[in-house]
Parts: structure tokens; C-alpha cells; sequence
């Protein structure tokens, strides 16, 4: 497993719900536990402006890069900084590298992204620029022909379904709690699930989700955004999964992916814990199950 990671990524958000320490704190952690090393991390490139045009439009690519206050910026519920934008805009860099890199060595774990609510002309949920759409767009334009988005954030991947809804080539499925934000587009296979889902019924409907994913659809890269928010101690969910729960989670998806030989690239996602050393922890935990499922393997 390759990892990605930039410390860019740290940005100073203020007094704010996503604490961005938490990039930083998982790199820390798993090269500590010797799971990343010299060898096995690499940083992004930032996109140019024409590749990013390939995912937003131009009147609001010029508001984010001349840092403009519009009604195009301002729902993402984020300051509207240089040091923000840019970090989102690297970001979409480092999920495309962690496909690409993926691609080539079958797993590969950004310590970063999961943008998913960022639309082609505006922002929203703290989200500037959506990195998982970039990430399969250019490697659609790699040849790659067939590519499965798993969002397992809190959180419908509002942004990602509506970009890709007449795309046949991406496959967007999201397990997430129903009624909460986002209001609601139509992915390709969506399982909303009511406040108050513990551990066993979360990881049957999601058992249930990719059995349907696998039978109707079978990529050659999987993007899987591995949220922490679905945890019971998150502040912005109802969601009441533990974190055994949410590492079982994981364990699902990637013996499914391995089991099948199907690239996979981790991006983050959310996480707000009342507690931070909780949302870092489920975020090494993920990259724990691909580690032991390669040693596995192998």
C-alpha cells in the first residue's frame, strides 16, 4: 500500500468543527507504527487551471482563485482564504495520484480529500473543489472504463452523484444517514439510513449495497471515501456505529475489493468527533485493514 500526504493539507481553519490537525496527525501516527514509510509515501502535484476547469466552471473557478466572496464560495460554510482553496485545490492532486498509484500496486490510502460536496459552479459543506470527481475524471482520461465510487461518509456525496448522474462509466453509491444534509441527489444506488443505525444493521445494508454494486457493475478502480463521522460520538450525525463498527466497515469494502483484484483508493472524508484522538483513530484504522489484508495476500 502507497499512501499520499501533504502537509499543506494543515491549514488554519480557526474556532471550526473539521479540524484539519487530524491529516497530520494520522501520517504521525501509521509511520510510528512503521505502516508508512521513506518508500511508500508520495506528495501531490496541484492541478493547473485547465484541469480544473475539467470539474468546475469558470466563473467559479475565478472566484475561488482570486479568493472572492460570491454566492458561488459562499455556501461552503468555510472561510473563503488562500490557504484553504489551495489546500482543497492540492488535494485534488493527491486523490488522483492515490488512483494512479492504486492502479499500479492495488491500494493506496490518501491521507486527505473526500471533498464530495463540491458542484461544478458552487461550493458547499465545507467543500471547494470535489477531489473524488477529479481523481475519476482524469483517470477516466487515463483509460481507465469503469470506475466505482463507495462513499461511506455520513454524509450523501451530494456533489460527486450529480456531476457523474449521466456519466455510465462511474458507478456513485452512498450509504448515509436519510434525513440530514445534504437535500438529496440521485446517485446510482443510495441507501439512506434512519438516526439511531448501530454497527449490525449499518454493516448488512452495506453488505446489501455492494452485493448490488458488484452484480451490476464491476470497476476497474474503486474510490472509496472512508468517512469517520458515521461514529456515535460524532457532533453533526445520529448515526451510532462504534469504532470496531466503522473498522468492520472497512474490512467489508476492502476484502471485497481484494477479493475481487479491483484497485483501491482511499480518500478521508468527515470526521467530527467530540474527541479528536477518536476521529484519528478510525482514520488509521482504515489504513490498518488494508495493511493486514495485504499481509494476508501475500
Amino acid at each position: 500500500m502507497d499512501f499520499v500526504f501533504s502537509w499543506d493539507y494543515r491549514v488554519d481553519i480557526g474556532v471550526h468543527v473539521f479540524r484539519t490537525e487530524k491529516y497530520g496527525l494520522i501520517h504521525d501516527k501509521l509511520k510510528e507504527e512503521g505502516i508508512i514509510t521513506e518508500s511508500n509515501l508520495f506528495e501531490p502535484e496541484m492541478p493547473d487551471r485547465d484541469d480544473l476547469l475539467k470539474i468546475v466552471s469558470e466563473e467559479y473557478l475565478d472566484d475561488l482563485l482570486n479568493i472572492r466572496l460570491t454566492a458561488r464560495t459562499f455556501p461552503s460554510e468555510m472561510p473563503v482564504n488562500k490557504a484553504i482553496i489551495e489546500a482543497q485545490r492540492l488535494c485534488c492532486g493527491g486523490s488522483f495520484l492515490a488512483a494512479q498509484r492504486a492502479r499500479k500496486g492495488g491500494a493506496c490510502y490518501h491521507i486527505g480529500g473526500g471533498f464530495h460536496h463540491a458542484f461544478y459552479d458552487h461550493a458547499e459543506g465545507f467543500c471547494y473543489f470535489n477531489d473524488v470527481v477529479f481523481a475519476a475524471v482524469k483517470m477516466l482520461e487515463q483509460g481507465i472504463g469503469r470506475i466505482a465510487v463507495i462513499d461511506c461518509d455520513l454524509h450523501q456525496g451530494n456533489g460527486t452523484a450529480r456531476f457523474f448522474q449521466d456519466e455510465k462509466r462511474v458507478f456513485t453509491f452512498s450509504i448515509h444517514q436519510e434525513y440530514l444534509y445534504p437535500k438529496k441527489e440521485r446517485s446510482d444506488l443510495d441507501i439512506g439510513l434512519d438516526m439511531g443505525v448501530g454497527d449490525d444493521e449499518y454493516l448488512s445494508e452495506l453488505n446489501r449495497g455492494l452485493d448490488a454494486l458488484y452484480e451490476n457493475f464491476m470497476p476497474e478502480l474503486i474510490i472509496y471515501l472512508a468517512g469517520a463521522d458515521p461514529y456515535v460520538f460524532d457532533q453533526l450525525g445520529n448515526l451510532r456505529l462504534t469504532i470496531d463498527g466503522l473498522k468492520k466497515r472497512d474490512e467489508t469494502v476492502v476484502r471485497r475489493a481484494f477479493d475481487k483484484k479491483i484497485p483501491l483508493a482511499v480518500v478521508l472524508g468527515g470526521g467530527y468527533a467530540e474527541m479528536l484522538d477518536d476521529t484519528v483513530e478510525i482514520h488509521c484504522n482504515t489504513a490498518r485493514v488494508i495493511h493486514e489484508q495485504e499481509k494476508k495476500d501475500n
